[in-house]
């Protein structure tokens, strides 16, 4: 358990970083960007080890009948492409490779007995650095909250790492949200202060983010959560501020009341009409991973499947499209979202936050790149689907109960 949590931190310590790191002039510069370069290469090393410690053990595939798989199969047709067709060989097999790190940490992670505790555990890890990050960009959302603070599109990461979008803010918040609202139904009073506290710092980041695909989400897991809880009395107190919320941040603030604003799609359209020209040039496996910066003078495509499908072409973006299919089929076909309310111990929790976060992330994917990269969508999605395919994988067996095999 230790290696895969000191793999899974290295994935994570290449977040807010890259290769351009390396390739800028100012690389040695100065001790910053000395250590900003140097992480990049972090997510590098989870990928060596983990081929390494796969071709030592030889375990089991554990991806067969697996959406995780798809992404896998996505993943390694970049890889080709990237080899064979991008405009930058090494730009491209560096995120490509980064993208596979995190596949192959569940690849050994799901070939081990104690399966579902290890995973439960890199959860956990994603949800301290999700809270670290939430309250760390609170004091300055709150600071434009209250008129003290012009609104910006971007937030200051911690450390000085950086700039976020509000988009991105936003993701970190509403999974801070999901967390706070499924733990304070389902843990006991020790906590509940806590929880309450955290939802409370949720909204108000959300509110302050004015993010539109931040707020769908909200919406979206809300219905999520009624039908994964069940009718609970608490609906009579988040449902209207909720809907408060959506509607004040969402339509009073950032559209000023005009439905063709909140409607708007920001120049994505743009964006996409160039992404699909260069798709024609390439249309059945792409140009290769981080094609849109390479190609597109560093724009971003903005729809993961336009993403996806720019990267390794119609072939590829099939492989991912069948990986967010997949996962839903499996929740519907296991009825996993009717026994969440059976579910006892940590694994109640666990699962309704699992699928929120995938009803989320979902919604979000046609308005952002979500898991068609290597970015914080993808660490969040790739253990979530891992819990998911878990539980629906032994729907006869109570949830809390250890699982001795995955594969």
């Amino acid at each position: 358990m230790l290696f895969i949590t000191f793999l899974w931190i290295l994935i994570w310590g290449g977040m807010f970083s890259g290769i351009y790191n390396i390739q800028s002039p100012r690389f040695l510069s100065d001790p910053f960007s000395i250590m900003q370069g140097v992480r990049s290469l972090f997510p590098i090393l989870a990928f060596y080890l983990c081929l390494i410690w796969i071709l030592a053990k030889r375990p089991k595939f554990p991806f067969l009948r697996n959406p995780l798989g798809f992404l896998m199969s996505y993943s390694l047709i970049g890889f080709l492409t990237s080899l064979f067709l991008s405009v930058d060989t090494t730009t491209s097999i560096y995120w490509v490779s980064i993208y596979l790190a995190p596949l192959l940490v569940f690849w050994s992670i799901l070939a081990e007995e104690s399966a579902r505790s290890i995973v439960q555990k890199i959860i956990y890890i994603n949800y301290v650095i999700f809270f670290f990050i939430a309250f760390s960009v609170f004091p300055e959302v709150a600071k434009i909250l209250l008129g003290r603070a012009r609104l910006t599109s971007y937030n200051h990461l911690p450390f000085n790492l950086g700039l976020m979008t509000k988009n991105g803010t936003g993701r970190f918040a509403l999974v801070v949200f999901i967390v706070a609202i499924s733990r304070m139904s389902s843990q006991g009073k020790r906590f509940r202060f806590f929880w309450a506290a955290s939802t409370l710092v949720s909204l108000i980041i959300l509110a302050g983010t004015q993010s539109r695909t931040a707020l769908l989400g909200l919406a979206i897991c809300l219905v999520l959560y009624v039908l994964l809880q069940g009718i609970n009395w608490r609906f009579l107190f988040l449902g209207p501020v909720i809907t408060a919320i959506v509607w004040v941040s969402g339509v009073k603030w950032r559209a000023h009341g005009q439905w063709d604003m909140l409607l708007s799609l920001t120049g994505r359209q743009g964006t996409w009409q160039r992404g699909l020209e260069m798709i024609k040039h390439s249309p059945l496996l792409g140009w290769g991973f981080n094609a849109d910066r390479l190609m597109l003078n560093l724009e971003h495509m903005h729809n993961s499947y336009l993403h996806a499908m720019i990267h390794t072409g119609i072939v590829g973006v099939l492989f991912f499209i069948a990986a967010i299919i997949g996962i839903w089929y499996l929740i519907f076909r296991h009825n996993l979202i009717f026994r969440a309310r059976g579910a006892q111990g940590s694994d109640k929790p666990l699962l309704m936050e699992s699928v929120m976060i995938i009803g989320f992330l979902t919604a979000r994917s046609f308005f952002e790149s979500t898991a068609a990269f290597y970015g914080v969508d993808l660490l969040l999605l790739i253990p979530a689907m891992a819990y998911v395919v878990l539980a629906a994988r032994h729907e006869s067996v109570p949830l809390e109960e250890p699982i001795a095999e995955v594969s």
